[in-house]
């Protein structure tokens, strides 16, 4: 199996552990076909769970159009459980973490408040560590409870990636949709 460049991915997805080969047939199903990428390209991380891949389409529109999809037709998507756009992807150093803040800072109105979501994995880097350096980086507001946009700091092992999401729908977690239809 050929390695991805770290750069190339822009979308991280879940699916329950040891389930990555089916999860991997519904992204290609359901973003290489439905959705029309025919330049998709899935990765296996070392991470049981995650797959990290890299679609042609803006990783923003294919989380909005899987969960239209997902809206009327929850019970399809079984393994690829949920989707997060990535806009940059970095080697997990607080250093180049930081750099890859500053290219996102134009994404945060100067008068929007914001917080700073790090989710880790395989790593020796701690949470407040990343949190202290990220935040250090947007001259705005901080609001941990209702800001207008998330800094959220996926970092997987070697590599990190990172968003602003400006709301919960940016991101699709198709177990809490199932969870509020019923």
């Amino acid at each position: 199996m050929r390695r991805q460049k770290l750069r190339e991915y822009n979308l991280l997805v879940a699916c329950p552990r040891d389930r990555e080969r089916a999860a991997k047939s519904e992204i290609m199903y359901f973003v290489g076909d439905l959705l029309e990428d025919p330049h998709l390209k899935v990765s296996h991380t070392h991470i049981s769970g995650l797959l990290a891949c890299k679609t042609s389409l803006d990783p923003f529109d294919v989380v909005h159009r899987l969960r239209e999809f997902a809206l009327e037709n929850a019970y399809q998507l079984r393994f690829a459980i949920r989707f997060t756009p990535l806009e940059e992807c970095v080697n997990s150093k607080i250093e180049d973490i930081v750099e890859a803040t500053r290219r996102l800072l134009p994404k945060i109105g100067e008068d929007e408040s914001f917080r700073v979501t790090v989710r880790r994995r395989h790593t020796e880097l701690e949470n407040m560590e990343v949190v202290t350096a990220v935040a250090a980086e947007i001259p705005r507001k901080v609001n941990l409870d209702a800001p207008d946009k998330t800094v959220l700091v996926e970092i997987v092992g070697e590599w990190t990636g990172l968003s602003v999401l400006a709301t919960e729908e940016d991101i699709l977690s198709v177990m809490t949709m199932r969870d509020d239809m019923y």
